[in-house]
């Protein structure tokens, strides 16, 4: 999937918004309710506009998200899930240009709840219709259900977060057997 840099910062603010409403546990911690800025800061991934947002508005579309995306490898789950929300945000394609920028595309109404979770869904399906689908993974560490993407080359990352790679080798460093 050659993506546009558009469409790859949708898809990380899906993950991001999936992870506020879905993660029970984030880095060790349990995870924190989801609030206004919580949701603002998924949606700053992919736009640089202020935008007011009630959670209520993006709660439903976060679990949906985060129960496909923690599918993984049921592809097929996940894709029932993603096409339901695609129709029930009525996602359609139209191109958007904000003043100065270049053409993009959309699949809602930007601004609106239900704009932003089909465009979320509509990123998170061309990622599911692709070759990187297994760059989606789920954070390796105890108690952390984190869902990321793997950026790296050769795609061994396994942690959400330097934070929850440290304490797996610290909890891994002290349980071995000390030497005498």
């Amino acid at each position: 999937m050659e993506a546009t840099d558009h469409l790859k910062d949708s898809l990380l603010a899906a993950v991001e918004l999936a992870n506020v409403f879905g993660a029970h546990y984030r880095q060790g911690r349990p995870a924190p309710a989801p609030d206004a800025a919580a949701v603002q800061a998924a949606l700053r991934l992919t736009t640089n506009r202020e935008i007011a947002v009630d959670p209520a508005d993006y709660e439903s579309g976060g679990k949906i998200l985060y129960d496909a995306l923690s599918s993984f490898p049921d592809v097929d789950r996940a894709a029932e899930l993603v096409n339901t929300m695609l129709r029930e945000t009525q996602a359609a394609p139209q191109l958007v240009r904000d003043p100065g920028a270049p053409w993009h595309l959309h699949f809602g109404s930007p601004g609106e709840a239900t704009g932003w979770l089909a465009e979320f869904a509509t990123a998170v399906a061309m990622l599911l219709g692709s070759e990187h689908v297994e760059r989606l993974r789920q954070c390796a560490a105890v108690r952390c259900d984190g869902l990321f993407l793997d950026a790296t080359r050769n795609r061994t990352q396994r942690f959400c977060s330097t934070a929850c790679q440290n304490r797996t080798k610290v909890a891994a460093h002290r349980a071995r057997p000390s030497s005498p």
